[in-house]
Order: structure tokens, then sequence, then C-alpha cells
């Protein structure tokens, strides 16, 4: 009975090898999906055309029934494991590692939609409870909705054949708006691990840094008029610290860019105001302005009659208004000319809760003025996007990288994709403008493509900010 099933096993064994005659036939053969044209699909109830689409879906099947033949010692020999959706590697990996799996608990795994997809490219062989699974098995056993779609393995696989570099999108790898402002570095890497950050040699003397006592700050003296630079808010007898206010009004301020009178030094400041024993003298300003350029400009006529209308007068040539020694007193001026000023404006108009969008007196552009009128504003596609609550069904769902990219490109380090694909049907809805700001938001500075899939064509669409073209610029 054991020799009947070794005899069995042998027979299966061998009827998989194939003749010389036989393997020659299929590496020769060829393996290009024939290409008809959209006229050919026209329909115009003719026995010629219908002769043709039935040679053309011949094609299709007789391509997709043949049998793929490699070479058992060029695939990869991995296992799926249906419990954690991943397929982990059990021989050395090939080159596609560098821009494709992960490292998992000291084990090389690869993503359901990697793995399949180089099972079609014949680089792998994944067994399941020791049994070889066919490219078909895995379509059944990989794609679900716990893992990826049909339509997004379609795009996934149409951009790896186009040579570009495809991860699977992760939102916290998205810098904020903050870190991104402040050019910080990436907090995590591919594997969602913390990244380590060096600490400053700074970091050790700030930690043996004595503070400075809270109760010193109410000891700073008087200002240049003799009385108090802050006001507490708060009792300097209580635990809490006190809050400064700064009286600006005891604070001068120099004018250097005066064109009469100028200073050839500064006083040196009040030493209450100075931390410690720190001593400061006079400071001369006198080279500083020589380099400073005082030359009164020369208009044409035009333009300097349209300055003087602009400006309405010249600050420099007003006595009262140089005369004052502070923003505080500058302030208190303006409104007593305020009030002594008569108005000329009706009080129907101006003395009600809706008063005219524009004051005649006001000095502004043309272009301002449109701008104050018009009733449709310009607005940007993030605006408001943070108050906007996530969508289950629409979703970023790969980084796409470009594939000049790959020579240089680690997975422990990707960079800045060039773009970030969201996946969708063609029957399916059309994204609104609220989907369009949560995505693009979602994504940050990467612009968000989206793939449109019609029965395995697939096109793609974005979004972008404009401008529309103004007439008027002063």
């Amino acid at each position: 009975m054991a020799d009947q099933n070794k005899t069995a096993a042998e027979g299966n064994f061998y009827s998989e090898l194939l003749s010389p005659s036989e393997l020659f036939a299929a590496r020769s053969r060829s393996h290009k999906i024939p290409v008809r044209g959209q006229k050919d699909f026209f329909p115009n109830e003719s026995e010629q055309q219908r002769q043709r689409l039935q040679q053309s879906l011949d094609e299709h099947w007789s391509l997709l029934s043949e049998e793929r033949v490699e070479r058992l010692g060029n695939l990869v020999k991995t296992v799926w494991l249906p419990e954690e959706q991943v397929v982990e590697l059990q021989s050395p990996a090939g080159k596609f590692w560098q821009t494709m799996g992960f490292s998992a608990n000291s084990k090389q795994c690869l993503h359901p939609e990697e793995a399949l997809y180089l099972m079609e490219c014949g680089n792998l062989q994944v067994f399941y409870r020791d049994l070889p699974l066919s490219i078909q098995d895995g379509y059944e056993r990989f794609l679900s909705s716990k893992t990826i779609t049909l339509q997004q393995y379609q795009v996934f696989g149409h951009l790896k054949r186009l040579g570009y570099v495809v991860n699977r999108f992760d939102p916290s790898s998205v810098a904020s708006s903050y870190e991104r402002q402040l050019n910080l570095p990436q907090s995590q890497d591919r594997a969602g691990k913390k990244l380590k950050r060096k600490r400053s040699p700074t970091s050790t003397s700030r930690r043996h840094h004595k503070p400075m006592p809270l109760a010193r700050r109410t000891e700073f003296g008087a200002g240049a008029g003799g009385g108090p630079m802050f006001t507490p808010g708060r009792d300097t007898s209580q635990n809490t610290s006190p809050v400064p206010r700064w009286d600006f009004r005891s604070i001068p301020f120099p004018d250097l860019g005066s064109r009469e009178g100028k200073p050839r030094e500064l006083a040196s400041p009040d030493p209450s105001l100075l931390p410690g024993a720190l001593a400061v003298g006079c400071c001369n300003i006198e080279p500083w302005l020589r380099r400073l350029n005082l030359r009164k400009e020369k208009l044409s006529s035009g333009k300097g009659r349209r300055e003087r209308d602009r400006m309405g007068w010249d600050v420099n040539k007003d006595k009262e208004v140089r005369r004052c020694r502070n923003w505080t007193e500058y302030l208190e001026l303006q409104a007593r000319r305020r009030r002594g000023r008569p108005s000329n404006r009706p009080a129907h108009l101006w003395e009600r809760e809706v008063t005219p969008l524009h004051d005649p007196r006001q000095h502004t552009s043309t272009e301002e003025l449109l701008d104050k009128i018009s009733v449709v504003k310009s607005s940007h596609l993030l605006d408001g996007a943070s108050r906007l609550k996530g969508s289950d069904e629409w979703r970023i769902c790969f980084d796409v990288y470009q594939p000049d990219t790959v020579a240089d490109f680690k997975k422990s380090n990707p960079g800045k994709p060039y773009s970030r694909m969201c996946v969708c049907s063609f029957d399916g809805p059309v994204p609104d403008l609220q989907l369009i700001k949560l995505l693009a938001f979602q994504s940050g500075d990467v612009p968000v493509v989206y793939a449109v899939v019609d029965h395995g064509d697939i096109s793609f669409y974005t979004f972008k900010d404009f401008q529309l073209p103004t007439d008027v610029h002063h």
C-alpha cells in the first residue's frame, strides 16, 4: 500500500515537470494582452463585428487560462497568516524588498496587495496549510474588506507596473501645520515606531540651572517718568507669581529716522530694568546713522501728488505730533482732534447700526474698494477643513512616489510622497466639496489624486486651488 502511494506521488511530481519542447514553447509564446481600439466595440449589428469581438474574447480567455511556468529557485517561499492578514517570508527576499514589505517581531512580512502583485509577477510562492496557493486563491483570500478591495488593488497594480513606489497611507506620518511651519522632523518611521531625537548639549545645563526667583520681578524700579514700570495683576504677598503689565506711558521712544535734531547717542537704560548686576552704558549710534539712508526721496509730480493724497499729511511736519513722547500721547492727540472736528456726514447713514461699506474720507485703492463690494469672497481649499468630521466611505489609500526615486528609496525614511491616492468607483457618487476639503486637510501639503475605476479602466483626477484674474491692480 505504501509503495502504491509513493508511486502515485512520484507520478504527480513528474507530471508537473515539462519536457524540453513544452518548456521551449512556454518560454517563446507572447504574454502581451491583445489590444483593440474603441471602434471595434461600437455596435453595428454586423456579422463581421461579432466575429471580431468573439476572437478578442477568445484571445483574452486563452491568455488567462495559460499556466505560468517559473523556476522554483527564483520563487520566494512565503506563508499566508490569515489571523494577522500578512504574508510572512520563509526564504530570503529579492530585489522587491527595497520598496515593498516591512519587518515586525524580527520577521519579514508583506501586505496582501504586495504579495498578490508579486505572485502575478512570478516572484512569490505563497503557502497556506502546507499547500501552494494559485493566483485565483490569492484574489479570494487576500482581497477583502479587512485588507483592500479589488478596485484598490487594481490601482495598486497599475501604478506598480508603471514603475511607481506605492505604500499604504499612514495618517500618523502626516505632519501637522504647526510641524510643517517649524520644519520639524518626522516623529515615526514606516513601521510606526517613534524616532528618538538627539538631546541637545544645553539640555543638561538647563536641568541644573537655578531659576530666578519670581519675587524679584516686583523689585524692578521706576521708569523714566518716576512711576512704576508695571502694575502687578495680583497681590505679591501670595505664593502665585504676579502678572506684569507694563505702563508704556512712562517709556519714551527715540526717533532715529528724523531728519532734524538727530541724536548722537542713546541714554543708558534704567538699572532696575536690567537683570542682576549687568551694567549698560550709553550707546553711540553715530556710525549706524552714517549708514542709514536719510536722503529725501525724489518723486515725480504725479506720483508725489498721489502719495500726498494717500497719506493726507506729512507726520514729520506736524509740530504737535513731534512733541508726543510715546504712543499714548499720540493717540490722545488724535482723539482730541476727532472730537473737535465738525462732522459733515449724514446722521441717517453713519449713526445707525448699518453703515455704508466704505467711508469716503478713507483713502483706498480701486482694488480694495472692489474687494469690499464683492459678493463672493475668495477662499482657500483648506478653509474650515479642520472642523470637518471624517468619512468611512472616502479615505486616502496609498502614498505614491515617482519612479526616479526607486534607486535612493528608503523604507525607514521614504520622504515626502509625490501624491496620495484615493480610490473610488465610477458608478459611485462624486465627492462633494466637504470631502475634498477633508481629504486635502488629511493629506497635508501633498496633493490628493482620485483614481476612478470603471470596470478595470482607471482615470486619475485632482483638484487644485486657482486664482481668478483681476482687472485692477493699484
